[in-house]
């Protein structure tokens, strides 16, 4: 047995000790080793069993009918004689101890080949069993002893864990999640942190509240539980409880809920958003056609999503498809690999650097859990490790354009700036703002490189000479500048999709318009613009294809008179909808006054035109600079370009405003969940020119080069490039 084995062991007799030893435990309080496919040792069905002569035995600690963990294993059984043709057989209700041993014992005297016991406190019993019986195969549910015919096996129940705790963050008005949980053991305490980490991602202000039950099997406890954290407030209830009592609740208080083991919905189908489930059949599958062709070894097993051993159940009808869209894209890089639950920087409860950014807790360290992460409310048995933080920090330095006050682009990279340093403890920070583009910028950019920052951020186009310059004189810092083209060794780019926003507010404005004439008041005549621009016309003139956009070029980024003069002139044309691409709220003010609807940009102003405005596509930076910084501090940064879309997190479509119809905010969502999905793109022809030129083909999405160098108007728009 390993090191950390005999560890695990003891911890688990001590934490078992502070619970009740005799506790009826359908998980472990040590846990299996964590290997993600099989370990050999030593092969024990040296011959093939034909499946005539094939007998399979579960021993379970609950009743099937629990519509929890025994229920979900015996849909694993059942599949196995639906899919194998094998002849099974269990027995329910068996009690951890004497009774189990016996059980197991009549199981292999009565020849059945395969014996799966399916409760921790089953270990030892079959363990002792196996002995006597070295023909027949024992797998363990959840425990950590092996035989050469003994394996144990468990699932990564924390990854499908964590996609339900970004439902339920989504979800929540009262940023109150309850929780009600069986014993402070460490795969209920990995479950709950997996989950609040979840809810956290998507709203930081939640926070998840913790009953202790102290049973694994009670419907009349877990329904108090749930009832108890309903009066506290809870407007979502979570379990790691195996009936859907507290389901049942939240039903009968009209709030949501979370499942757990199975599909919950079918016994509280006005409640429950989702539950993470257990796919066992997947690994009984796979264990009894071994055993069949003879190549059974014992092993210590840990599947995971990817497996498909565990995993989460349909949606209720209540979750909004940007909602599942965004649970795709993070199960996504979970099965990919690419990223794990458990990955810092993560904070303890009391909210101190318990894993740093970039470190990914290893599975030893998970199987042991024994703390709570920040967000939880509850008593854990456990103080949350505390990170080794360098005491020198790393310095990034951000160059802005405008006033960080602009409400616009300047204002929406702050906010990311502001983000990136609350989420990693060891980044200090500095800005400049009004910089302009020309001497000044390569003044100030060479400045904060001879000041040692480690990082430096440059945040328009007009900065790219600059940056490229200064970044060949300081080769040991990191530059990245944002819209440009030119990269170096230590210089990298980044931009974001922001057409991908521009087109889903273009259905919001098609859907409003009365004079079928929207304004476009537009910076500068560069690719970026036209592409939004055109963005945006498709979007509106795919529900109203009568719809034109007229376009007033401003020559600049962020100047509010001349805005709002471009404002004027657009509503002196009969436009009763004014988009723009420029930075102050000045078009939006306008809007209000005169009682018409405008599209913001950049970030969510809403108390500026609370009538007039009907969405904004939005900057959420803060996700590439944390990334960023997180890879310059790991050593993992490259110069590889960056262009993120709404499926990144990057941009997203901000809150729509009282005018927007139910039907149109229906086919933004479903366009959006299409764009996260990889489904759909805004530019796939066929798609004409504004002179009736046919330029993009049926069926023909253009590539990223093309959308880079846009540098024609799409039909529909009135104007032209200067």
């Amino acid at each position: 047995m390993s090191t950390h084995f005999k560890w695990f062991k003891v911890f688990g007799i001590v934490l078992l000790s502070m619970v009740l030893v005799t506790v009826a435990s359908c998980k472990p309080a040590p846990e299996p080793t964590p290997t993600a496919v099989p370990k050999p040792t030593k092969v024990a069905t040296a011959q093939p069993v034909p499946v005539e002569k094939l007998k399979v035995a579960f021993v379970y600690v609950a009743p099937i009918g629990d519509m929890g963990w025994t229920y979900a294993h015996d849909e694993g059984r059942l599949q196995l004689e639906k899919e194998l043709g094998v002849e099974t057989a269990y027995i329910e209700n068996v009690p951890e101890g004497p009774d189990a041993e016996r059980v197991i014992r009549d199981f292999a005297q009565k020849g059945y080949n395969i014996i799966f016991t399916t409760s921790f406190g089953f270990m030892d019993p079959t363990i002792a069993v196996a002995a006597e019986f070295p023909d027949v195969v024992f797998e363990h549910c959840s425990g950590y002893r092996t035989a050469e015919n003994a394996a144990t096996y468990f699932g990564r129940m924390y990854q499908p864990r964590y996609l339900s705790g970004l439902v339920a963050g989504k979800m929540t008005k009262s940023n109150m999640i309850g929780y009600v949980a069986a014993f402070p053991i460490p795969e209920v305490l990995r479950g709950i942190n997996a989950f609040t980490l979840g809810v956290r991602e998507v709203n930081p202000e939640a926070k998840v509240h913790v009953v202790w039950t102290n049973t694994w099997f009670d419907p009349v406890k877990e329904k108090e539980a749930a009832e108890g954290l309903l009066d506290l407030g809870a407007d979502v209830i979570a379990q790691h409880q195996d009936t859907p009592e507290p389901q049942k609740a939240a039903e009968e208080r009209g709030v949501y809920g979370v499942g757990y083991d199975s599909d919950m919905s079918v016994q509280a189908p006005g409640a429950v958003l989702t539950s993470p489930v257990w796919h066992w059949d997947v690994y009984y599958l796979d264990t009894v056609k071994a055993v069949m062709d003879g190549t059974w070894t014992s092993h210590e097993y840990w599947g995971s999503m990817k497996d498909g051993v565990v995993g989460l159940a349909p949606y209720g009808p209540m979750v909004p498809d940007d909602v599942k869209a965004l649970v795709a894209q993070w199960e996504a890089k979970i099965i990919s690999g690419e990223w794990d639950v458990f990955t810092g920087p993560i904070k303890g409860q009391g909210g101190q650097l318990a894993i740093p950014a970039g470190q990914a807790m290893t599975d030893g360290e998970m199987l042991g859990m024994s703390w709570f992460v920040e967000g939880v409310v509850g008593e854990a048995p456990g103080e949350p490790p505390v990170a080794e933080v360098s005491a020198e920090k790393l310095k990034v330095a951000f160059v802005y354009v405008g006033p960080t006050g602009d409400l616009g682009w300047t204002y929406a990279h702050d906010q990311g700036r502001l983000y990136m340093e609350s989420e990693l403890d060891y980044v200090e920070t500095a800005y400049s703002e009004l910089v302009a583009e020309g001497p000044d910028a390569n003044r100030i950019i060479r400045d904060y490189a001879e000041k040692g920052f480690d990082v430096i951020f440059a945040t328009s186009f007009g900065y790219m000479s600059d940056v490229i310059e200064v970044a060949a004189e300081y080769p040991d810092v990191v530059f990245e500048h944002c819209t440009g083209y030119m990269t170096a060794d230590n210089a990298g780019i980044y931009d974001g999709r922001g057409y991908q926003g521009w087109y889903l507010a273009g259905i919001a404005a098609g859907s409003v318009t009365k004079n079928n004439s929207i304004g476009y008041i537009a910076p500068y005549p560069i690719p970026e613009v036209v592409r939004n621009m055109n963005a945006f016309t498709l979007g509106a003139r795919s529900v109203n294809p009568d719809v034109q956009t007229h376009i007033i070029w401003l020559n600049a980024w962020v100047d509010p008179p001349r805005e709002r003069q471009a404002a004027e002139a657009l509503l002196d044309l009969g436009c009763d909808v004014i988009a723009r691409e420029s930075d102050s709220t000045e078009p939006d003010k306008l809007a209000q006054e005169e009682g018409i609807y405008c599209v913001g940009y950049n970030a969510y102003v809403p108390d500026v035109a609370p009538d007039a405005l009907l969405t904004s596509p939005i900057w959420n930076w803060g996700i590439f600079y944390k990334s960023a910084v997180e890879n310059v501090k790991a050593g993992t940064w490259t110069n590889v370009p960056y262009w993120g879309g709404i499926a990144d997190g990057l941009l997203d479509l901000a809150p729509f405003g009282p005018a927007v119809p139910e039907d149109a905010k229906t086919l933004i969502a479903a366009k959006k969940a299409e764009i996260v999905a990889g489904t759909f793109d805004v530019f796939v022809g066929p798609i004409k020119d504004n002179t009736g030129e046919l330029k993009v083909a049926d069926g023909v999405t253009m590539t990223d080069g093309e959308k880079l160098g846009f540098d024609w108007l799409v039909e529909g728009v009135v104007g032209n490039i200067p």
